[in-house]
């Protein structure tokens, strides 16, 4: 077993960017949904939102993933055992400083998207309909062009950015900051500000996980909407954003860091 820290961490990472993790998993459940019970779906979807700040790797442990999903530990266990049956979840064992077992690292793997899986599909579909009659179905079907419109996928009005509701976000946008931003912003302003959020994040290097930190990125949130509303921002708004967020984001860095120091002090 190897030992664990964040560089470990690091040279496990599946995916380039979020939306390449996001694209996996959503063709995982275009393919796989109706075969997983939900508490496995529940399982997959915490370690979902728990693999950004190393894109595509999480190590919560199994007790954290059963208090998150709402589901026991054996459930936990189960559903793992599917997701890596299914060859969307890699298990990494690791162990600690003092050779005990630690925390298994929980890696998601490249999976097709829902456009491949569609054109996959799509291609068993082209064999012809073999009919008894083909004088009548010949027929027919000259009869049905002459009274058919043609289709025309120009004529097909798509939503406007404006017009897209939070139902087009990423599942691992956390439904907190959905929830306080949605009265304020469309889908694409809240990704916008969220993108934001996961920069500070890594920006800081904290211990703790995205989610434990989540009522501070609320706060500055809504800290942000306040000014808005008051004629105070010069700025972009998720530039103001961003501002606010690192002020909240460094007191817990350096709480951290006070905690980190005695503990040293501690172990002298």
């Amino acid at each position: 077993m190897e030992k664990f820290n964040y560089e470990l961490l690091q040279s496990y990472q599946s995916f380039n960017t979020i939306e390449e993790m996001d694209q996996a998993v959503r063709g995982f459940l275009y393919k796989h949904k109706e075969e997983l019970s939900e508490g496995t779906i529940s399982v997959l979807t915490q370690i979902w939102r728990h693999s950004v700040k190393v894109i595509g790797v999480s190590f919560a442990r199994n007790d954290y993933l059963a208090e998150q999903a709402n589901v026991s530990r054996r459930t936990v266990i189960r559903a793992l055992n599917v997701l890596m049956e299914k060859g969307l979840i890699k298990k990494i064992p690791t162990a600690r400083k003092t050779g005990k077992q630690g925390v298994n690292i929980l890696i998601i793997q490249p999976f097709d998207t829902i456009e491949a899986l569609k054109n996959t599909m799509s291609h068993h579909d082209d064999t012809p309909e073999v009919t008894a009659n083909k004088t009548e179905n010949k027929q027919s079907s000259l009869c049905e062009k002459r009274s058919i419109k043609p289709y025309n996928v120009k004529e097909l009005e798509e939503p406007t950015a404006d017009q897209l509701d939070v139902s087009f976000l990423p599942e691992s946008i956390p439904q907190e900051f959905v929830i306080a931003a949605k009265p304020f912003f469309n889908a694409i302003g809240i990704y916008e500000l969220w993108k934001r959020v996961l920069l500070v994040y890594r920006k800081m290097k904290l211990k703790k996980d995205l989610e434990a930190v989540i009522d501070r990125v609320i706060y500055a949130f809504k800290q942000t909407v306040f000014a808005k509303k008051r004629g105070k921002i010069n700025s972009t708004i998720e530039g103001y954003f961003y501002t606010i967020l690192y002020s909240e984001l460094i007191v817990e860095k350096r709480r951290e860091m006070k905690h980190d120091y005695y503990d040293f002090l501690a172990s002298v």
